[in-house]
């Protein structure tokens, strides 16, 4: 019964967040702009090219949305309109959108960008996550962090409804291809990717990299310049299983955990398991593995879920800016 409780607590909460779509404000000018660029393998919801549905495509799609930061932004926060009239002064909006062809055109754009023929950050979203949700929360990561570099969320299908946690876990399965095709190309010139994987991204992550590694394409992860996994929604022992068949093992590698993520209690729940990848408390049995631990516990936001503390608690944020390696 009680972990019953805190099946409702946590969907309560996941719908009570706020949450949107995107709102396309043409020549903003207020904000600070940030670019990102989305590679998806969701179904187009619009024939734009730039907006995706949580249905699963059948090929990859290239876009980029340059997303303004309101003057008024607080670290850790996505400023959704809510309801209201969007204000480039007060909220997130989107300034400008475009759809590319192909990879070709994608890459040609990502080479253009400040940075963009030596590295790039990969951001893998986590379960409940529209495609606009994913491309803000990017724009707001890139904006707090002050990443340096071009930056590319790689949208795979969650249908974006806490009550889909099963239809999400298939799609992590159906996307892994996609997620692979798009290493290969990024790293195909001898460019560097460091990839970010929030949630049950980072079992699509680990997924992909097993593959990779068992596929004989060592060169894909020797060009990684580093894994960081937050809030992994991952059991222990699999991940164990997967890091054992990922040779070269990247370096650095992050896990970022917090043992008050409510989320992940409900997770293990549901798999029948004491707890998750991201809700550890030391590298007992995890192999031995090559691991920097970042233990955000205590940076939680009283009374919140606890699973997006890494970027959403600005006391983690400002902890985090120390680690060099993540910027």
């Amino acid at each position: 019964m009680q972990r019953l409780v805190l099946l409702l607590v946590v969907v309560v909460l996941a719908g009570c967040m706020p949450r949107g779509g995107f709102d396309l404000v043409r020549g903003t000018e207020a904000g600070h702009l940030r670019t990102v660029f989305v590679a998806s393998i969701r179904a187009l919801s619009s024939e734009n090219g730039v907006q995706f549905s949580g249905a699963r495509g059948r090929e990859l799609r290239f876009a980029r949305a340059d997303v303004s930061v309101p003057p008024v932004h607080q670290d850790g926060r996505i400023e959704w309109p809510q309801g209201a009239a969007p204000d480039p002064q007060r909220h997130f909006v989107l300034s400008r959108a475009y759809a590319y062809g192909g990879m070709r055109s994608f890459l040609r754009a990502v080479d253009a960008a400040p940075g963009g023929r030596d590295e790039v950050i990969l951001f893998v979203h986590g379960y409940n996550t529209t495609n606009a949700e994913a491309t803000y929360r990017l724009a707001q990561m890139a904006h707090d962090f002050d990443a340096r570099m071009p930056v590319i969320a790689f949208s795979w299908p969650s249908y974006g409804d806490p009550g889909r946690y099963a239809h999400d876990r298939d799609s992590v399965i159906f996307a892994r291809d996609a997620l692979e095709e798009l290493l290969l190309a990024l790293t195909g010139g001898g460019r560097e990717v460091m990839v970010v994987a929030h949630s049950m991204g980072s079992q699509l992550v680990m997924e992909t990299l097993r593959q990779i590694s068992i596929g004989g394409r060592g060169a894909v992860l020797r060009n990684l310049s580093g894994v960081a996994l937050i809030s992994p929604d991952i059991d222990p022992e699999v991940f164990v299983s997967q890091a054992r068949r990922i040779k070269p093992f990247p370096q650095p590698f992050l896990l970022m955990v917090s043992a008050r993520d409510k989320v992940l209690d409900v997770s293990a729940w549901l798999a029948g398991r004491p707890r998750r990848l991201g809700a550890i408390t030391s590298a007992e049995g995890l192999g031995r593995l090559p691991l920097i631990i970042v233990d955000l516990t205590d940076y939680a936001e009283p009374g919140g879920p606890g699973h997006d503390t890494a970027f959403a608690a600005p006391r983690a944020i400002e902890l985090l800016r120390s680690y060099h390696d993540i910027r």
